[in-house]
């Protein structure tokens, strides 16, 4: 439990801050040891467990679990800087321990292509593992740089599935790209952000560079096609994601009034959980999601209707892109309070 957690920092925080009811977050891989926490910590407070899934530090509970609790304690996350939990909000990170061993890493796929200057990125429990990374390539003759960050996330090199910064940072330097993650989740995304090509070590695997262009080109396609049948959409529900962390309703008001101004009919509904059920009983044309983009880009196969994100909206109805893919990434969101 300690490699998660160290009970009674937290325990000091949370009476720093005068916390008496509090609710805990758990992603599923540590709900395990629910109990363990739970014992813990309801020493000292009255702990609510919450049970359903999220997906990090931009979901840190619902509008109703912040008016019932004084403080969350969100494990396995780190806190995104420009947010405004509305709340205090004590994040857990867990990191992997650093024990990775690139040294049977075989880096011809890199080598075959003529690629020097490579940019590491990672997801955050790989931060130390990016360290060892980029010594092990500078031992074998590459360049390396760990990407700045912008202000949504806390540490060089750190990616989210909606924001890559440190590959903009990079990308008129590098190569290519390095990411350190499990599946391909956050190297796909990275891949939809880039021109360069963007390999995946999986830790979760034995080492090897996986290329994720051919994957992410096939995954443009789909989205043309997907946008290609919202071209003669009359009727809108645009989506506004009520997470503390993904809520863009000013984007969202802007993409109505486009609508609008195209003649056409465009409504703003809330959401906290994208459930295609509740948007296509309103009998829309087309959905367009202005929380996740991956909701959009990685589960649209759900819907029946046309979903799309903000910049995908842009792109057809706008010209926006030129031609070229725009992944739509989270920079900054609207306060919720």
């Amino acid at each position: 439990m300690t490699n998660y957690m160290d009970p009674q920092k937290v325990i000091e925080k949370l009476k720093a801050m005068g916390a008496k009811r509090i609710l805990l977050q758990l992603p599923d891989g540590l709900k395990p040891h629910v109990f363990d926490y739970f014992t813990e910590l309801s020493k000292n407070f009255q702990v609510i467990v919450s049970s359903e899934g999220f997906f990090g530090a931009c979901d840190t509970g619902t509008m109703d679990e912040y008016k019932s609790v004084d403080a969350v304690v969100q494990m396995g996350h780190t806190e995104i800087p420009n947010v405004n939990y509305g709340i205090p909000v004590i994040f857990e990170e867990y990191v992997h321990p650093s024990n990775e061993d690139f040294k049977d890493l075989d880096l011809t796929p890199i080598r075959e292509k003529g690629y020097k200057k490579i940019g590491i990125l990672y997801s955050i429990q790989y931060r130390e593992g990016a360290g060892k990374l980029e010594a092990f390539l500078k031992e074998n003759g590459f360049e390396t740089n760990i990407g700045q960050n912008d202000g949504r996330l806390k540490y060089p090199g750190q990616v989210l599935g909606c924001n890559y910064s440190p590959i903009h940072s990079n990308d008129s330097w590098a190569d290519c790209h390095i990411i350190l993650s499990t599946g391909t989740f956050h190297s796909m995304g990275a891949q939809l952000v880039t021109d360069k090509e963007v390999f995946l070590i999986d830790m979760s695997e034995p080492f090897h560079l996986h290329s994720m262009k051919a994957e992410a080109e096939k995954r443009v396609r789909l989205r043309y096609a997907n946008m290609a049948r919202a071209l003669d959409a009359k009727k809108f529900v645009i989506v506004v994601d009520t997470k503390v962390g993904q809520f863009r309703l000013k984007l969202a008001e802007k993409i109505r009034k486009e609508i609008e101004d195209m003649g056409r009919v465009a409504i703003i509904a809330y959401a906290n959980e994208s459930n295609p059920i509740d948007f296509q009983n309103m009998r829309p044309d087309c959905i367009i999601f202005t929380g996740c983009p991956r909701v959009a880009t990685d589960d649209f196969m759900r819907y029946e209707t046309p979903i799309l994100t903000a910049q995908e909206f842009l792109m057809i109805f706008r010209g926006k892109g030129n031609g070229k893919y725009i992944f739509d990434e989270i920079v900054n969101v609207d306060s919720i309070n």
